[in-house]
C-alpha cells in the first residue's frame, strides 16, 4: 500500500478547509440527495462526500457506508485531491500497486472500483471528493463520469453557501457587538459632554446676568456667542444619542395604531402655530406597526414642514393609502423646498440645507426618519420644487 503524498499547498488547503465549518457537523439532506444520486447514476452501493483533514478522511455524506471516518493514510481521495483537474478512477483495486493491499480493499467494504471527482473551491483548492464505490470492478461510461462533475459542483456549491452563511454570522455578531458599543459610549459621552456644556451655558448666564453691565457690547457678543456655540454642542450630543438609539424603537411591540388619532396626538405635541394648517382624512384608518417609530417619523417630517416654510400661511397635507402589501403616507408641504442637487444628500446624518442663517439644526432629524423607515421595512423619497415646497412620501409594510 503507497500512501498518497501531501499536497505543495496542504498547509493553505488545511487553513481554508477549516474556514467552512463543515467537520463534524450533522448529516444534511442537501449533501445527502446528491449521493444518493451519484449511487444512483453510476450503479454503485457505496458514494460519499468525503473531506480530506490533516489526519483523516471524513464524510460529511455517506451512501452505503456506517463508517463516520477513516484514516487519511487509507483514503483513496487523498490520491485524488493531488491532481484536482482529473478525475481519479481505479478500475480494478486489486491489480494497482498503490491499493491492492489497502485495509479498505483487504476488508470491510472490500473496494474493488473507485472513482472521485475532486471538490475544488473557488482559489482552487481540492477540498475532498465526491467519489463511489463498488466491491466488483467495473468501468464508468462518459455519461456517468459528467454527470459525477456535475454532482461534484453542487457539493462545491453547498460548502460555498454555508461558507458565506458562517462568514455572514460571523459579521453579525461582530456589528452587533460593534453597535453595543456604540450605544454604550453614546450615552457615556452624552452624559460626559453635556455635563459640563451646561455648567458653561450657565456660567455664561451667569456673566452676562452679574456683568452685562460692566462689559462693553463687544464683551456682551463674545458672552453670547459662549452661549449660542454651548447650546448647539449640546443639542449635537443630544441628536448622536437619539441617532444611535433610533433603530431600538422598532423592538417595542407592534400594535394596531389609529392613523387620524396619532396625528392628532403629534399636532398637539408640535404646538402647531396659529398661521398652519395640517390637513388630512378624518377617516380613522388604522395601520399594525410600531406606534414609536411611526410617531417619531411624523413627528420629524410635520416638525419640518412646519420648521421650513416661509409662506405667510403654511399649509401641509397627509395622505395615506394602502394596497395589498403596504401603506403609503405623504407628506405635502409648501414650505422652502429643496434643490435637486440637495435632495441626494438631504437624509445624510449632519446634512442639512441652509436656507436659514439662525437655524441651529444638525441635520440629524431626517437621517433618523430614513433609518426607521428603513428599519420598518419600508422605502422613503421626496419631491420637491424650490419655492413652492416638498413632498416626503414613504411607506409601511404590512
Amino acid at each position: 500500500m503507497k500512501t498518497a503524498p501531501v499536497p505543495a499547498n496542504e498547509h493553505k488547503r488545511l487553513k481554508t478547509l477549516h474556514e467552512y465549518g463543515i467537520l463534524d457537523t450533522i448529516q444534511e439532506a442537501d449533501f445527502d440527495d446528491i449521493t444518493r444520486i451519484a449511487a444512483e447514476v453510476c450503479r454503485t452501493p457505496i458514494s460519499l462526500v468525503s473531506i480530506i483533514d490533516a489526519h483523516r478522511q471524513w464524510f460529511k455524506s455517506r451512501h452505503g457506508l456506517i463508517t463516520p471516518e477513516t484514516s487519511r493514510d487509507f483514503a483513496f481521495c487523498a490520491h485524488a485531491i493531488n491532481n484536482p483537474e482529473k478525475v481519479f478512477i481505479i478500475q480494478d483495486t486489486s491489480k494497482d500497486e498503490r491499493f491492492h493491499d489497502n485495509p479498505l480493499v483487504t476488508g470491510e467494504p472490500h473496494v474493488a472500483f473507485y472513482a472521485g471527482i475532486p471538490l475544488v473551491n473557488p482559489e482552487g483548492y481540492a477540498l475532498g471528493t465526491l467519489c463511489v464505490w463498488d466491491i466488483v470492478p467495473k468501468t464508468l461510461d462518459d455519461s456517468q463520469v459528467k454527470t459525477l462533475q456535475s454532482l461534484a459542483r453542487q457539493v462545491v456549491c453547498q460548502l460555498e453557501l454555508k461558507r458565506k452563511i458562517k462568514e455572514l454570522n460571523t459579521q453579525q455578531a461582530e456589528l452587533k457587538r460593534a453597535y453595543e458599543n456604540l450605544d454604550k459610549f453614546a450615552s457615556i459621552a452624552s452624559h460626559d459632554l453635556k455635563s459640563p456644556l451646561n455648567n458653561i451655558i450657565s456660567l455664561t448666564h451667569l456673566l452676562k446676568d452679574g456683568y452685562g453691565g460692566t462689559l462693553n457690547d463687544e464683551g456682551n457678543e463674545y458672552i453670547q456667542y459662549l452661549n449660542d456655540s454651548s447650546y448647539q454642542l449640546s443639542e449635537m450630543v443630544t441628536g448622536i444619542l437619539k441617532y444611535s438609539r433610533s433603530s431600538q424603537m422598532l423592538t417595542d411591540q407592534k400594535e394596531d395604531i389609529g392613523i387620524y388619532g396619532l396625528i392628532e396626538e403629534v399636532s398637539e405635541l408640535l404646538h402647531v402655530p396659529a398661521n398652519a394648517a395640517i390637513m388630512f382624512d378624518r377617516e380613522d384608518k388604522h395601520i399594525h406597526t410600531s406606534r414609536i417609530a411611526l410617531k417619531q417619523i411624523l413627528m420629524n417630517l410635520l416638525g419640518n414642514a412646519i420648521k421650513y416654510n416661509d409662506k405667510p400661511k403654511i399649509i401641509i397635507r397627509i395622505e395615506v393609502h394602502e394596497d395589498k402589501t403596504k401603506h403609503t403616507f405623504e407628506i405635502k408641504d409648501n414650505g422652502y423646498g429643496i434643490a435637486e442637487a440637495d435632495t441626494a444628500r438631504i437624509f445624510e446624518l449632519f446634512e442639512r440645507v441652509e436656507k436659514d442663517k439662525n437655524d441651529n439644526s444638525q441635520g440629524i432629524g431626517l437621517s433618523i426618519v430614513k433609518r426607521l423607515v428603513e428599519k420598518m421595512g419600508g422605502e422613503i423619497t421626496l419631491h420637491s420644487v424650490p419655492g413652492e415646497g416638498t413632498t416626503f412620501t414613504f411607506t409601511v409594510p404590512k
